[in-house]
């Protein structure tokens, strides 16, 4: 399996006893309608006439969207990781029952574990966030955070990300998605200001051309392609997504999307079809039975 993360990169090494000792506050997040359309649009819901993830009306949300609700970076500079060295290196979404049009939650955050790749090599923080309303636990995020430079702390420690690897026979089907050029211009609006998505000069100092999909972002355009391919469109059906993030996507670049049938779920892995090159690999969407 291609690891494009895996290089020598330019951050400091992890300090896993700081990182490990972070004991982060529960809070609670609000969200609207617009927010979960605005999400939607971002992954490319409505692009042919699919209104039910962008039209308020009986308006279904994105499993993958509960990410958004997740997602907070201000701990960083309390475990010694800068932004500038971070990508994101794979998300496991577990999810229990569908999200409402809008609602308040509980995010409830805590570091899983971290993952040494070596010297002068990646180092990983897994973080584990809990989703609930009231007592009842809705979605687990599983996010696997690469500082690259920031192996070399003296080993894994915790929880790591499950790597699950592609089935070696041909897929059962492939097909195309497409990727905005504004992508991450509008991503950005749901919270995710890394400057590594934006700005030309923060990108080419990350080793990349010019700046990239954010992580999430390509994630749940797979997700709701997979969703309107393999569940018809019902996200209660959806219990698990997860998928290694294996090299940038470049705003308005496709992506081809190779899919194997395991029983009732589906492998996944994604390529570039401009420069055919690997972007996810070793994804799985659970589904339940109509």
């Amino acid at each position: 399996m291609v690891d494009y993360w895996d290089q020598e990169g330019f951050g400091l090494a992890i300090d896993p006893d700081k990182v490990l000792a972070l004991r982060m506050p529960e809070r609670q997040a609000t969200y609207s309608e617009r927010d979960a359309m605005l999400y939607a649009l971002c992954c490319g819901a409505g692009a042919r006439g699919d209104l039910a993830f962008v039209y308020e009306d009986a308006l279904k949300v994105i499993p993958s969207f509960g990410q958004d609700l997740c997602f907070d970076d201000s701990w960083l500079p309390e475990a010694g990781i800068d932004l500038a060295t971070v990508v994101h290196g794979g998300l496991d979404l577990r999810m229990r029952k569908p999200f409402a049009p809008s609602g308040r939650l509980t995010i409830r955050p805590s570091v899983a574990g971290v993952t040494d790749k070596g010297e002068g090599r990646p180092g990983m923080v897994l973080l584990r966030t809990e989703i609930l309303d009231g007592a009842d636990t809705l979605f687990t995020s599983y996010s696997n955070l690469v500082a690259m430079g920031g192996g070399g702390f003296g080993g894994n420690r915790g929880e790591t990300f499950e790597m699950i690897r592609n089935p070696e026979a041909q897929p059962d089907r492939t097909f195309d998605i497409e990727s905005r050029a504004d992508g991450p211009l509008l991503f950005r609006l749901l919270g995710d200001f890394n400057p590594l998505h934006v700005v030309p000069q923060v990108a080419r100092a990350a080793g990349f051309d010019r700046p990239i999909m954010h992580g999430a972002n390509t994630f749940g355009l797979v997700c709701h392609a997979i969703l309107t391919q393999f569940c018809g469109g019902d996200p209660a059906r959806m219990t698990r997504f997860a998928a290694r993030f294996s090299g940038p996507l470049y705003p308005g670049e496709r992506m081809t999307l190779s899919c194997w049938h395991d029983g009732g779920n589906v492998r996944f892995a994604a390529r570039t079809v401009e420069r055919d090159s690997p972007v996810l690999d070793g994804g799985i969407a659970e589904i339940d039975p109509a």
